[in-house]
């Protein structure tokens, strides 16, 4: 036990150096941390992250070559039969690039999928592929996925036998790339309210949700009083939203000269400082009790330790621990990017339609949140995200974004 009897501040010493030492080793080899960027070249990170956006497909293909096409439509063919209480669109259109195909569709499908069969949270999900493409059959991957899952196509037929309607932009000039993204999503959107969900999921192709994200999202209704009553409005003593968004970049989420994320950083600090005075107070038993001024150095140093390693690691690495409950995940006031997992509130669906419409010349995710400050109906960011963005080339640029910030396997 003679190890235990070592002065507080030599084991301090020795932990200092520790973390000097291991927590740049360790921030070096994770994406998105500080220093990854420093020891790792773009080339490689593009290989990678390549190469594992083809071990995702190959596994997502073979989860649906695995399957019964007839049981899998008759799964998803109960759920139009009653009133879903959520409603899950996966927005799609063939995106063309000199790279070659990408298939995420069937990967964020393959996951959706799943995550649908196994949930429990819900009582009735609906889940269809929105096929916004001009010519629907070649976008080869949504007519694979039609003999499992039900789908709508904006210039074609659909599954349901239904007949969706069109919107009049106003002689708006809407000829643009983006122009094009928003009527794509008004589209999608006015296909999902056809059920009159509670909820309406609106997915684009290129993110994969986790897997408990149904009953993350289950729960946060319940516990901010989101849920809706028997008759589809939000509960007189509950709390009315328009959407939750469930996705806000990686590269944005980090420690920066923001107040709210200084506060942040200084709060870890001082937790931080807290556990190495307690470790130190147990492991090292001296003859004397501790000072004062030797417990506030301690805590002074602990302090500066723990901001120093969450600095390294980052704030993407450190939210990745509220992953443990649903009950830390936290509600922030939405920022206005992004849109590519919303979760709307159905009764709110009509008036957003009707205003984007009006604001048509704006982008999409700006014209989104243009509508919360028109309209006083709040919306909220849930973090830590609750889907993976895995588009590293974008439809609206042929181009890839930094490849390091895809550089993960899906379970």
């Amino acid at each position: 036990m003679r190890a235990l009897r070592y002065p507080p501040c030599l084991f301090l010493m020795f932990m200092t150096l520790s973390l000097l030492v291991v927590m740049p080793l360790l921030s070096s080899n994770i994406p998105m941390s500080k220093l990854y960027s420093k020891y790792h070249n773009d080339d490689i990170s593009l290989q990678m992250a390549q190469e594992l956006n083809d071990q995702r497909f190959r596994k997502a293909y073979q989860y649906f070559e695995s399957l019964d096409k007839q049981r899998s439509r008759e799964f998803h063919n109960l759920a139009k039969d009653s009133k879903p209480d959520l409603v899950i669109s996966i927005i799609t259109t063939h995106r063309r690039f000199s790279s070659g195909f990408t298939h995420y569709l069937i990967q964020t499908a393959a996951v959706v999928d799943q995550m649908v069969k196994a949930d429990n949270s819900f009582s009735n999900v609906m889940l269809f592929i929105c096929n916004v493409d001009n010519s629907p059959g070649d976008h080869r991957d949504a007519v694979i996925l039609q003999d499992y899952i039900p789908y709508v196509q904006m210039k074609g037929p659909n599954s349901f036998n239904f007949t969706f309607g069109t919107f009049d932009f106003r002689a708006k000039n809407l000829d643009t790339a983006r122009g094009q993204e928003l009527k794509d999503y008004l589209f999608c959107l006015n296909v999902s309210q056809h059920w009159k969900s509670d909820y309406v999921f609106m997915l684009e192709d290129d993110v994969i949700p986790y897997k408990n994200a149904l009953n993350v999202i289950h729960y946060i209704l319940k516990k901010h009083s989101f849920l809706h009553s028997s008759h589809g409005k939000p509960n007189i003593a509950g709390r009315e939203f328009s959407f939750l968004k469930l996705y806000f970049p990686e590269r944005w989420q980090g420690f920066a000269n923001e107040a709210d994320r200084v506060v942040e950083l200084i709060s870890y600090g001082l937790v931080g400082g807290a556990l190495v005075l307690a470790l130190i107070s147990v492991t090292c038993v001296c003859q004397l009790e501790l000072t004062y001024k030797t417990k506030l150095f301690i805590y002074t140093v602990g302090c500066v330790l723990t901001i120093y390693s969450v600095a390294l690691l980052d704030r993407q690495q450190v939210m990745e621990f509220r992953r443990l409950s649903p009950q830390l995940f936290r509600l922030a006031p939405t920022p206005a990017c992004c849109t590519p997992a919303m979760l709307y509130s159905s009764h709110v669906i009509p008036r957003l339609i009707t205003h984007l419409i009006d604001v048509s010349h704006m982008n999409k995710d700006l014209a989104i949140f243009n509508f919360i400050q028109h309209e006083h109906i709040p919306g909220y960011l849930l973090e830590p995200n609750l889907v993976r963005h895995i588009g590293m080339y974008t439809s609206l640029q042929n181009q890839h974004k930094p490849p390091s910030e895809f550089l993960f396997n899906i379970e």
